[in-house]
């Protein structure tokens, strides 16, 4: 996919500096058939999404181990050795950024190849520390208890993220909320005996099918209120109601 034109820049920039031409000649090459038959959208005027592409990388690494990610890319490009590593991610991140100023970009393009500089974070951090008399190191111990704790705790947010619907007036201002309700919908549909049912919601309709709730002509889906509609479902998490959809039937 597009995603790969990423991973072809970063081996054509690694390839020049370690000055290898066969390398360099095939990277360029794939980079420019992937741009050719997949590309990015560069189009539109300057948005405010840019700010936005940084929250999410913030939420992606956390706040703290964000900067420090930053900080890592910064170090390393000014007295380290550049690896592939550090190509990948600083590319990555270069053009996501470039992107993010024209359009909203699909993070998960870029992602994955950012989160490829961990190990550079971590091979930096260790560097320092071992560097350093145990005396020395207090800082170093808080930082990394200060992080672990931080990461904990989004990870307990990651995966147990649902109560947090108890908190909110609006299910839709939860964070995981697009990522939520069909998994539900289609085993309810399913109890319903359900299996093939329409819906204008091109996306809801992909999802739907990769839950084994195919396209069909004879129920129609929406989450419009309907005086005639044949059957309300209701998506709840801990008694909550988070969505309701009903389905009409099709003549």
């Amino acid at each position: 996919d597009n995603s790969f034109a990423i991973l072809y820049l970063a081996l054509f920039f690694y390839s020049l500096q370690k000055k290898d031409y066969v390398l360099s000649g095939v990277s360029f090459s794939l980079f420019i058939l992937s741009i050719a038959i997949y590309g990015f959208e560069v189009g539109g005027h300057p948005t405010g999404y840019f700010l936005d592409t940084f929250a999410i990388y913030a939420s992606i690494f956390s706040p703290i181990l964000f900067l420090y990610f930053f900080y890592t890319l910064y170090r390393v490009a000014i007295k380290e050795e550049k690896d592939l590593y550090f190509y990948i991610a600083f590319t990555s991140l270069i053009l996501s950024l470039i992107l993010s100023l024209r359009q909203k970009i699909i993070i998960s393009d870029f992602a994955p190849f950012v989160v490829i500089a961990v190990p550079l974070m971590v091979k930096l951090f260790l560097h320092s520390y071992r560097v350093r008399l145990k005396m020395f190191r207090k800082n170093h111990d808080r930082f990394a208890k200060i992080m672990l704790l931080i990461l904990i705790l989004n990870t307990g947010v990651l995966l147990f993220n649902k109560p947090l619907y108890m908190f909110l007036d609006n299910p839709k201002l939860h964070f995981a909320y697009k990522y939520h309700i069909v998994s539900e919908l289609a085993s309810k549909l399913k109890e319903q005996g359900i299996r093939k049912i329409y819906t204008n919601d091109n996306n809801l309709q992909k999802r739907l099918d990769y839950y084994g709730v195919t396209k069909g002509n004879k129920y129609f889906l929406t989450d419009e209120k309907s005086p005639n509609y044949y059957k309300l479902i209701e998506i709840k998490y801990l008694n909550i109601t988070i969505k309701k959809y009903y389905i009409l039937l099709q003549n």
